[in-house]
């Protein structure tokens, strides 16, 4: 018992002194903070500019760095979704290279005397109950035999237009020009080639297609001659078709379509309707048209020639430079 006290005593003892030490230790700490504070007070003098200019160099170097990890992550995400882009890009040309069109003579769109419908017209493609959804088939127009290409294709459909929006939806401009530049010219290309020119010059437009300049700018680089057409009558489109024009006509948001869409005005038929080629809808490219009701129905945009434009081979003698 004698010893439980005894033991009960040291240990208060113990307990006692080592609060004395820690006072002691955190004051000689406190004192010895209080002359380094004071010492560099003396010896180094500062006003608050230099703290001030402290802090806002400190929020600088804090701020660089948070870039630099921040322009890093952006890299890395990039290089990421090029990596893809081009991923894609190869299998859907492989694809396209595996379905090109067989070597026999393709087939000629079966056109009818039905009357098109202002209602039928849309920039959403609307397929054909044809085998892998190919699109093969060529059409009479004002300049010759052209190959039809449709955004519905299997080869394209996906294939995303400036790396963003997918030709099926917003490519009915590089696959009209598509059209007529591998009819017409002698550079034989695809809707993706076009799809891939236009991003290249500037006439991409993301989430909207392509901006009118596509027109004129793709088929003047390929060699044709494009004007634009400000006499919109139907007299006038009726005299341009006989003379060896085909008409890129841009449709307005109206009966014949929610957003605006690239058509070709292909050639005139004996009772003064029209054939076309809709890149959306090949069973448009079926039916006859009234001219009246295309032209009434143009986009209101008059850049870049908007929105009619005429095109033509060149002569001989033009396509050849002095």
């Amino acid at each position: 018992m004698q010893n439980y006290y005894s033991n009960k005593k040291t240990r208060n003892h113990y307990s006692k002194r080592g609060f004395a030490e820690r006072v002691v230790l955190t004051s000689i700490a406190l004192s010895a903070a209080a002359v380094v504070t004071s010492l560099f007070v003396y010896f180094r003098p500062f006003t608050m500019t230099d703290v001030g200019t402290a802090a806002k160099n400190l929020y600088s170097f804090v701020n660089e760095r948070i870039n630099d990890i921040q322009e890093r992550r952006r890299e890395r995400i990039k290089e990421k979704e090029e990596q893809l882009a081009a991923a894609k890009r190869a299998e859907l040309l492989e694809k396209q290279e595996a379905l090109s069109p067989p070597s026999e003579t393709v087939p000629y769109i079966d056109r009818s005397a039905d009357m098109g419908e202002a209602n039928s017209f849309n920039a959403e493609p609307v397929y054909i109950p044809q085998e892998d959804a190919v699109f093969i088939f060529m059409l009479d127009t004002a300049l010759g035999p052209m190959l039809y290409y449709s955004q519905g294709d299997t080869r394209w459909k996906d294939y995303l237009y400036g790396g963003v929006d997918p030709m099926s939806s917003y490519g009915c401009g590089p696959v009209c020009v598509a059209m007529i530049i591998n009819s017409f010219s002698p550079t034989g290309v695809t809707p993706i080639d076009m799809a891939d020119w236009s991003v290249a010059n500037g006439n991409y437009a993301r989430h909207s297609g392509s901006y009118h300049s596509l027109i004129p700018d793709s088929l003047t680089a390929f060699g044709l001659n494009v004007e634009s057409v400000e006499d919109r009558s139907v007299e006038n489109a009726e005299n341009l078709l006989r003379t060896g024009h085909i008409l890129v006509a841009l449709m307005g948001k109206g009966s014949l379509t929610e957003n605006g869409h690239f058509i070709i005005i292909a050639n005139l038929n004996e009772n003064g309707n029209v054939y076309i080629a809709d890149p959306a809808n090949y069973e448009n490219c079926t039916k006859e048209w009234d001219l009246q009701l295309l032209m009434d129905e143009l986009k209101g945009a008059y850049d870049s020639g908007a929105p009619l434009w005429a095109v033509s081979i060149p002569e001989a003698e033009e396509a050849v430079p002095d």
